[in-house]
């Protein structure tokens, strides 16, 4: 099930971003470390997570990447952007999520520019089953019995949001964090780079007024 589900995934990433015709065809690449995640109000499940950094687990450190591929639209406030990530979850067991959105830029000034991106996202991990009787179970994840992963949880969200913030190296670099908010369970942050590919526009229209001091 998982395997047609990313399999369709795939599919659909494929048909967007080569979907859209434009005359400058611009394309940015991200690749980000998945450090922590913050539960804000602490986790009920603290004692099953091995790196948490407090005894509630609110924060909690985090070992994987995000794989990001953005396809700029006509107007270059406005994007495309496929997201796929690898990593071990709070309890230590590998975990996953898929993630296709439309972005725009909100803000930009000088070095520094913010975007927000909302999608459908795909969710899984290994089954916190594993720990039997420690774990009483949650409504939030459906699970499924892969005949090659065990048990595995899963969720399918019709709207994830994925807030980042740039700062400008050079016309084709990027500096990355990104806040990746499930409030309130969690709260993900990752950081790293964006590397842009093809025409750079410096075009991106309208911009929120600063007024000088």
């Amino acid at each position: 099930m998982l395997a047609k589900v990313n399999r369709n995934i795939l599919i659909l990433f494929f048909i967007v971003f080569t979907s859209f015709k434009t005359t400058r065809a611009q394309y940015a690449i991200t690749a980000k470390y998945f450090g922590m995640t913050i539960h804000p109000f602490g986790d009920s499940y603290a004692y099953l997570q091995p790196y948490r950094l407090d005894k509630n687990a609110r924060f909690v450190l985090n070992f994987g990447a995000f794989i990001g591929v953005e396809r700029f639209l006509s107007n270059p406030r406005f994007s495309i952007k496929a997201i796929q990530a690898g990593f071990l979850d709070c309890s230590g067991g590998w975990a996953g999520f898929s993630h296709l959105g439309f972005r725009s830029l909100v803000f930009e000034k000088g070095k520094h520019s913010y975007h927000l991106g909302l999608g459908p996202v795909f969710l899984y991990r290994q089954s916190w089953t594993r720990f039997g009787s420690d774990y009483k179970g949650s409504s939030f994840f459906r699970i499924y019995n892969s005949n090659h992963l065990g048990p595995v949880q899963y969720k399918f969200l019709i709207s994830g949001i994925d807030m980042e913030y740039d700062y400008k190296l050079n016309d084709r670099n990027r500096l990355s964090a990104s806040i990746t908010p499930g409030f309130p369970m969690a709260i993900i942050f990752s950081v790293g780079w964006k590397g842009f590919i093809g025409q750079i526009s410096t075009d991106h229209g309208a911009k929120i007024y600063v007024p000088r001091k």
